[in-house]
């Protein structure tokens, strides 16, 4: 008995050498797996041929072929041949609007998001021979910074704070009509505090239910995240620069439900990096600040590309590009552009700018 217990130790012993070896032998497998992974990506700009110089902030791509923009003076623009011919168009009778917002649906449905007072939306199904007045608001007070759909019925917009409380308006019928959310179960604003209209995208939607909206203008810069398409909603600090009216969250992006990035900083001083970018990994319940490699300086956009999986941010400052969830930025091109259009379809991507500058971005 006494031979064999000692055989049994031994035996014990080997086999849990052995086990212990092949565990460390396969998390060093881990590792080199997960260093393979990290890439540099190539981008080139092709400048369009917009023939128009109004100032572009609204982008919407569907696919390869076709996209839409939208600014000042009542434009919108379209192409239907992957950026090669652009038409512009006007909303006749409403020229002095600024179309900060567009969302497109395919090459014939799209709908227009006006600004201040009279806010209006526009919609077509026609692409663009003719526009349907969808929803319109006189309140001196009102001025809509963007909005974001779930899909092509429903779909959600914001405004800047109306007599204290942010104003927001939903569609459950693809734009056709739209209708208020009490503001009561919105927190209150700061002193200042506002959304951003730089890019149409300082709201954002994911998933089912999920929308988020990034504020600045107050003592702190905010997300503010509804987990029911709107109805209700909890504010977060953003950990981006505030305390001016010019400082704050001008863009949101989430690539699902829990990983998401908030970009801005001050457009005054657009060389200024310190503050300008926060990273969420559960939902926008928490953020925190990128110090390490952050973009470079003031961000308007922030966009997800799930087909080459990366986040693109641009603004007066220039446009980098991030492959680890937003933790280290690669500058890409200095040129100033205001937002970015990403095809969730196929990643086309397009960035629109001040004097109608319009570019396709080519990734390899």
């Amino acid at each position: 008995m006494k031979i064999f217990f000692s055989i049994l130790i031994s035996a014990i012993l080997f086999f849990s050498c052995t086990s212990q070896q092949e565990t460390v032998k396969q998390k060093e497998e881990k590792t080199i797996i997960a260093s393979e992974k990290k890439k540099e990506l190539f981008f080139s700009f092709e400048i369009q041929k917009s023939k128009t110089t109004s100032s572009l902030r609204g982008i919407s791509v569907v696919d390869s072929l076709t996209a839409w923009a939208s600014g000042t003076n009542g434009t919108f623009l379209r192409t239907t041949d992957g950026g090669i011919t652009w038409i512009e168009g006007k909303v006749k009778g409403f020229e002095p609007l600024d179309f900060r917002d567009v969302e497109a649906f395919d090459k014939n449905t799209a709908i227009l998001m006006g600004t201040d007072a009279p806010a209006f939306f526009f919609k077509t199904t026609d692409g663009g021979r003719s526009w349907k007045r969808k929803y319109m608001n006189r309140d001196a007070k009102v001025f809509f910074d963007g909005m974001s759909f779930w899909d092509e019925k429903n779909g959600i917009a914001i405004s800047d704070p109306i007599d204290g409380k942010f104003f927001i308006v939903v569609t459950k019928d693809g734009g056709d009509n739209w209708q208020q959310y009490p503001s009561l179960y919105v927190p209150s604003p700061q002193n200042g505090e506002a959304a951003f209209a730089a890019s149409g995208t300082s709201i954002t939607t994911a998933g089912n239910d999920l929308v988020w909206f990034g504020t600045g203008g107050g003592e702190k810069a905010r997300i503010f995240l509804s987990e029911d398409r709107g109805e209700n909603w909890r504010a977060f600090d953003s950990q981006i620069k505030a305390g001016s009216q010019t400082c704050g969250v001008f863009s949101i992006c989430f690539k699902d439900e829990l990983n998401g990035i908030a970009v801005g900083g001050d457009y005054k001083n657009d060389k200024d990096k310190n503050s300008n970018c926060s990273i969420s990994d559960d939902g926008g319940l928490s953020w925190q600040s990128v110090k390490l490699n952050p973009p470079s300086g003031f961000k308007s956009c922030v966009s997800w590309n799930n087909k080459f999986k990366f986040y693109i941010t641009t603004g007066t400052s220039g446009s980098d590009y991030s492959i680890d969830d937003g933790i280290t930025w690669r500058g890409i091109d200095p040129r100033s552009f205001n937002s970015i259009g990403v095809s969730k379809s196929d990643g086309s991507c397009f960035m629109v700018g001040d004097k109608g500058i319009i570019a396709k971005v080519r990734v390899r």
